[in-house]
């Protein structure tokens, strides 16, 4: 596929997913749309992996379960890529780690788990921290 047709292509899924936002979708229609989702391949996932910039949960479900059922080859690095961005939100953060850990990745691992916290607010001497701040000498 060239790459006007992928870009199309695209469009197209970012329409269908953008009349489904905001809306309340039951197990069988979110499955429904999984099942189209693999069967478009590849193109999709750039899509899918935009969808965890937005705030919408029903299109983070969509985005979630397709990725979850997802063959090779699996987008690991752009789901790291965006653990690693301050502007995905809690909710994207935590439906990427149940789909990396559903492709084997320990996401216990403290390289993953630390990604999303600013640790700027736990300084030393800052207070807040249940034990009145750490004391310097």
């Amino acid at each position: 596929m060239g790459e006007p047709e992928r870009e199309l292509r695209a469009e197209a899924i970012r329409g269908r997913l953008e009349s489904l936002r905001g809306r309340d979708l039951r197990d069988a229609e979110v499955d429904a749309e999984v099942r189209q989702l693999l069967a478009v391949g590849e193109a999709a996932i750039p899509v899918l992996l935009e969808q965890f910039t937005q705030e919408d949960e029903t299109l983070l479900a969509v985005a979630t379960q397709a990725l979850k059922a997802w063959g090779e080859p699996r987008p690991v690095e752009p789901l790291i890529a965006l653990l690693r961005d301050p502007a995905v939100g809690d909710l994207a953060k935590a439906l990427i780690l149940t789909v990396l850990e559903k492709y084997g990745l320990d996401v216990n691992d403290t390289e993953l788990l630390g990604l999303g916290i600013d640790l700027e607010e736990y300084r030393v001497g800052s207070l807040g921290n249940g034990d009145e701040g750490a004391r310097d000498g």
